[in-house]
């Protein structure tokens, strides 16, 4: 059984309703694929718990998508900060037959008081999953991993962001969306949380970065982040991160401080992201500044798949200065490492007050993170258009015809896909204007499109079908 230590300034919000709250703070499910046997999956569940809370988790029971379930006890239960637990529960699963297969947990109930959901929110389920392809063919041997971890405190009226610095380690692009949560109902079906709303004002890049400028409310939030992986325009398998978004009134400030102050000297694109050449020393310098009311010192902390993965040694020194640190991450990229999208380098500096009237402790973090190119590239475009000039794609939404203008490049294919990663519709294109009736395949709903030409993606975006 945990044992109680020191609750975070955001513990007011829980306190009232332990008796009742789930110990979940968030979740989710990776996996790695057997060379030898494509059909054979090692899986792991990653939870953030309350440590503060009485409930356990000795054991979970996993769904596998085929009809079976999986008991797995818990492999290890380890401190990730005075509030929160980082449990880990492992297991190894072979499919009789190749396919696409759903795997998910259940867990009891969700939080108390959960904002953006109907009410009482504690009588809905919690559910992580993810979706894999059993299949003999594919080259897939990961799925998506978090050099991060799923837990995001903020203030009211204070911007936000975070990154929950997603990778692939088989270099697979990675496609970032705010989905609605999904409960097992009565019936014991899957289905999205009734009344769930996707906070407002909260937002994801292409790059997988939340941002939220100015919550308005303080209290406890739920969101789910899906991120698929694809392959040459081609889905290799889709995992959703599913945490809570902690927000507290306006407390006495004691933020510290962190910039990178060598922005300006790195090769940028139009978006912010950089580029750095293979073999070419890339270094990053920050200044971490404490807040003058904060006693304690400001502690730095590096979350990047290049230094997970030892993809090439990462280099992280830091030096006291007056109020703060320096912080120079350098490395040198290798020319194994050039692909077509980036690669994310979060920083992150903490700093923990003790309350002068109680055993509760302050803990505020300011974030950094830069998206490295390596190699030369032009990056798409935020709102997740296409890459290279003279496509476009209208009308967005769509309702009975839509058009794609196309650049003079051959050999013009346009692939669509649903939110589960599912090919609906492959389209010819020629140079010009495409003129297209909403194929019979597309239901109302989100869909994401890869370009190629010469079997080459060429650029991505999203499709909202009326």
């Amino acid at each position: 059984m945990k044992t109680k230590l020191y609750l975070s300034v955001l513990a007011f919000l829980l306190l009232p309703v332990l008796a009742r709250a789930t110990h979940i703070n968030g979740g989710f499910i990776s996996y790695t694929v057997d060379p030898q046997n494509p059909r054979n999956f090692n899986f792991t569940l990653t939870l953030i718990t309350n440590h503060f809370s009485t409930a356990e988790d000795p054991d979970i029971t996993a769904q596998m998508g085929d009809g079976n379930s999986v008991i797995v006890p818990r492999a290890s239960v380890k401190r990730y900060n005075d509030v929160y637990d980082l449990e880990l529960f492992r297991w190894t699963y072979t499919y009789a037959t190749p396919g696409n297969y759903t795997v998910g947990w259940i867990g009891p109930n969700r939080d108390h008081n959960i904002l953006n959901m109907q009410s009482p929110s504690d009588i809905l389920s919690y559910y992580a999953y993810t979706t894999v392809i059993a299949n003999p063919l594919s080259a897939n041997r990961h799925g998506i991993h978090l050099a991060g971890l799923p837990i995001l405190e903020g203030s009211v009226g204070e911007p936000l962001k975070h990154n929950l610095a997603a990778y692939d380690a088989d270099g697979d692009k990675l496609i970032y969306q705010l989905v609605t949560l999904k409960m097992q109902d009565r019936e014991g079906n899957i289905r999205n949380v009734p009344g769930y709303e996707i906070p407002n004002g909260l937002t994801i890049d292409e790059y997988g970065e939340l941002r939220w400028d100015a919550p308005a409310a303080a209290g406890r939030y739920a969101i789910a982040v899906q991120m698929i992986e694809y392959r040459n325009g081609l889905v290799q398998g889709l995992g959703v991160a599913d945490f809570m978004v902690i927000i507290a009134p306006k407390e006495k400030d004691i933020a510290p401080s962190l910039a990178l102050l060598n922005k300006g000297r790195l090769t940028q694109n139009d978006d912010g992201s950089v580029n750095v050449k293979p073999g070419e020393l890339f270094k990053l310098e920050y200044f971490l500044r404490k807040h003058p009311n904060s006693a304690t010192s400001v502690k730095a902390m590096l979350h990047s798949e290049i230094d997970t993965l030892e993809l090439v040694p990462v280099n992280v020194a830091v030096r006291d200065s007056a109020d703060g640190k320096a912080v120079t991450v350098s490395f040198t990229p290798a020319p194994e490492m050039v692909r077509e999208h980036p690669y994310i380098i979060a920083l992150s500096a903490l700093s923990q007050e003790k309350h002068p009237q109680s055993d509760s402790y302050y803990p505020s973090a300011a974030w950094e993170f830069t998206y490295v190119y390596v190699g030369e590239h032009q990056p798409t475009s935020s709102e997740g258009g296409l890459k290279e000039p003279g496509f476009t794609l209208y009308p967005n939404p769509v309702a009975n015809k839509f058009i794609v203008e196309a650049p003079d490049m051959p050999g013009m294919f346009v692939h669509f896909f649903d939110a589960n990663g599912k090919r609906t519709a492959a389209l010819k294109l020629k140079p010009g204007k495409n003129h297209f009736a909403r194929p019979a395949s597309f239901s109302s709903g989100l869909y994401f499109y890869t370009i190629y030409s010469r079997f080459k993606p060429v650029g991505s975006g999203k499709l909202v079908v009326k």
